[in-house]
């Protein structure tokens, strides 16, 4: 797993792609990454954000299947269940970013 300074730096990286060239470094229905992906995933980020469908954060950080675990809420208001949901991610997949 990377460390969290890294997994920042890579998301900062896919959204600089986003915002200068638009997604499309990675597919996200690319086959050969969901076969990968039968045997488990290993976000490297958790991200909380905004149920609004104009903010997609795998496209806005320009990232594929199995990279991220995204919690999505209306208005970002944090209740337990969203609580649980990141520490769920961190502790069964040693995530160790969380924005």
């Amino acid at each position: 797993m990377i460390t969290a300074l890294e997994a920042l730096e890579k998301l900062k990286e896919g959204n600089r792609r986003f915002a200068n060239e638009g997604p499309g470094r990675i597919s996200l229905t690319d086959s050969e990454r969901r076969h990968q992906l039968v045997g488990g995933q290993a976000p490297f980020a958790i991200i909380l954000g905004c149920s609004d469908s104009r903010v997609p954060v795998e496209i806005v950080f320009d990232q594929g299947l199995g990279d991220l675990f995204v919690i999505r809420v209306a208005g970002n208001v944090v209740a337990p269940s969203q609580v649980g949901s990141i520490e769920f991610a961190a502790e069964r997949f040693g995530t160790r970013l969380v924005v």
